[in-house]
């Protein structure tokens, strides 16, 4: 329904014109550049509906620019997931600390989605 509208689907080609310069930005390791093209494509996911972000991932994401996270995203669905952020690696320590959140180290990698726990084994 969102997308029907003519300004929803203009946000959705800029996402789309943003993807890139995102890959540009990560394959030659500029991740300056990276972590702020993450700020701007969230900037727009928000406009696409009202409920993509709530008032609790507003305030964690603004605190973690505040403290040094250029940019990021929300990944998951349905009133869960993480919140993704893109922050140099000197001022991640404290950023951290600061946010008061569960973390988890991740890496990027070629094979694609995998299973990697069942609950049922």
């Amino acid at each position: 329904k969102n997308i029907s509208q003519p300004d929803k689907y203009e946000a959705l080609k800029q996402m789309v014109s943003l993807v890139p310069e995102l890959k540009s930005a990560m394959c030659n390791g500029n991740f300056e550049e990276f972590g702020k093209l993450l700020h701007e494509n969230w900037l727009i996911k928000k406009s696409l509906a009202t409920k993509i972000s709530s008032s609790t991932i507003d305030d964690a994401y603004q605190y973690a620019r505040k403290k040094g996270a250029l940019g990021g995203k929300v990944l998951g669905a349905g009133g869960g997931g993480f919140l993704l952020l893109y922050c140099e690696k000197e001022k991640q320590p404290p950023l951290i600390e600061a946010l008061n959140m569960k973390h988890f180290d991740f890496k990027f990698e070629n094979e694609g989605s995998k299973i990697i726990y069942r609950e049922d084994e």
